[in-house]
């Protein structure tokens, strides 16, 4: 069943809502409401947290508005409530975030000059068709949201999103609005998954076919792309190797999901390794990449005891293609469902692993469920790669005086490498800690100015102990808050990208429904006593 969007605006401005709508959960059915108390009512039809909101805050007054998204989250029937404002004011944002508001957008910031591509109609779908629905939407505005831009960068951003349909085609007087319609497959796109049923435990590694034959040398050709965007990234293939046509839209894409920041020490490693061990206790295979090069430790949080040379992959990538006995010679073993390739052996290496990245990550993207990649603080070829084509960009920081404008200027390097807002997350790693509080996160994720926000807890002195010792699993597997916020985020994650995701596995049921054994008060000598 697809998600459904309650949209409270006007007529006029119901194609800028439905787009930022897909933008975010494509697929979606988007249902206009014309008033904030009949929003709140048909919210109330809903399961708990099953449905969304997203409120056209020109419209009403803005204090109505906060009570509003105030009464919609304490009732808890909806999961996401996105606030559409005319400008971006710090003081109404700080209102509705704790209103409890997930999203504060501007309008003129994702509207622009109301042209899609140089090939659209003449038609303005952007402006209103009620005069009360009038806002600024000023040429070349800041923009704080994770929706496409489509007037001052032109429809790099904006080629992954359907156009919205035209406001025009609705009957704004006799009927009730009904522009939105049912959504074919094809229209949504490629849709990452698997299907559970296929023996995901017994696999090792990653295979080529379900059943290996013996002494294979079979070679792993890149895949050939049908988007403009990655052909310049990919290497040559031969035109014999090809796949056919009928066969191009049937191959799997692995989502791709890569952990970024601009300072160091904000927690990535950590991040990745207990986000690919939460997603193999949900039944899928993680491939995971070390891409701090030189001096990545993955391998150690992961529990690795004999790390391999990701360098191997040099030599062989040098003739434009990698064989399985290439691939599986330089990968490690971590737990059923997850396995690591890198860093390099000797740093100064890393300079010629661009390439070998790329025709491993095209490989890994067919072979697994989903490829977690770390990244180091500098980009070079190889980061730079895998961040350019990565389905969901997690930019990491903290509290720490740097973490908010290093990370804003990674998100803005992305973008230049055409990496859409839509598939970037702000994550405030260490929430809760000394200095971590609600102002600290929400000055990141304002500085961030991305939609889409994520809050990892603070682990503490425990899980840095199970990290020193490799226990990546007993870290994700525990009740605590870190743990509890990590599952809930890898999953809602997945969820978005389409994952065919399955029941959480038993050992986290067992764990946390396990009571700590009572501490025995043995009876120490006392102070003084010869004992």
């Amino acid at each position: 069943m697809r998600a459904i969007w309650l949209a409270c605006c006007s007529c006029g401005e119901y194609g800028l809502l439905q787009q930022e709508v897909e933008g975010r959960d494509a697929g979606a059915q988007v249902l206009r409401v014309g008033d904030l108390d009949g929003l709140v009512s048909m919210a109330r039809a809903f399961p708990s947290r099953h449905g969304a909101a997203i409120i056209a805050a020109s419209l009403f007054e803005a204090e109505k508005v906060r009570k509003t998204v105030a009464r919609l989250t304490s009732e808890g029937r909806v999961g996401r409530v996105v606030v559409l404002v005319e400008t971006l004011d710090p003081s109404d944002i700080e209102a509705l975030f704790r209103a409890g508001a997930t999203e504060v957008i501007a309008a003129h910031s994702i509207c622009g000059d109301g042209r899609m591509d140089e090939g659209a109609d003449g038609s303005n779908w952007c402006v209103p068709l009620e005069s009360e629905a009038v806002v600024d939407r000023e040429s070349g505005a800041p923009r704080a949201t994770r929706g496409p831009r489509v007037g001052d960068c032109g429809k790099a951003e904006a080629e992954h999103d359907r156009r919205p349909r035209s406001p025009h085609a609705c009957d704004v007087i006799e009927r009730q609005e009904t522009c939105n319609e049912d959504l074919s497959i094809a229209d949504m796109g490629y849709v990452h998954g698997v299907n559970l049923a296929d023996g995901l435990d017994e696999i090792e590694g990653f295979a080529v076919d379900v059943g290996l034959q013996d002494d294979a040398s079979m070679s792993v050709e890149p895949r050939a792309t049908a988007t403009s965007e990655e052909t310049e990234r990919l290497p040559s293939v031969p035109t014999n190797s090809l796949p056919s046509t009928d066969n191009v839209a049937t191959l799997h894409r692995a989502p791709v999901v890569c952990a970024v920041s601009g300072s160091g020490g904000c927690g990535k490693s950590t991040l990745i390794a207990t986000m690919s061990h939460a997603t193999s206790l949900l039944g899928l295979r993680a491939a995971v990449l070390d891409l701090d090069l030189m001096f990545g430790n993955l391998y150690d949080l992961l529990g690795v005891d004999t790390p391999r040379d990701m360098a191997s992959l040099v030599e062989p990538s040098g003739v434009g293609a990698l064989t399985e006995t290439d691939v599986v010679a330089a990968s490690m073993r971590v737990a059923p469902g997850i396995t690591l390739w890198g860093p390099v052996a000797a740093p100064e290496r890393a300079e010629l692993m661009a390439r070998p990245v790329e025709l491993l990550l095209d490989i890994l993207r067919r072979e697994s469920d989903v490829v977690f990649i770390d990244t180091s603080v500098f980009w070079g070829d190889a980061v730079a790669a895998a961040v350019a084509t990565s389905d969901r960009c997690l930019v990491v920081g903290d509290a720490a005086v740097s973490s908010a404008t290093s990370a804003a200027r990674a998100i803005e390097l992305a973008s230049r490498m055409g990496v859409p807002r839509t598939r970037m997350s702000a994550v405030f790693n260490r929430f809760g800690a000394r200095g971590a509080d609600e102002d600290a996160a929400m000055r990141f994720e304002i500085a961030c100015a991305l939609s889409s926000k994520i809050r990892i807890a603070d682990g503490g002195q425990d899980l840095a102990a199970l990290m020193a010792f490799g226990r990546a699993d007993e870290a994700v597997g525990q009740a605590s808050a870190f743990a509890t916020s990590v599952r809930e985020a890898t999953r809602e994650m997945l969820v978005e990208l389409g994952c065919a995701v399955g029941p959480w596995s038993d050992l986290i049921n067992d764990r946390a429904t396990h009571t700590e054994r009572p501490r025995i008060r043995l009876p120490w000598s006392r102070e003084g006593d010869p004992r």
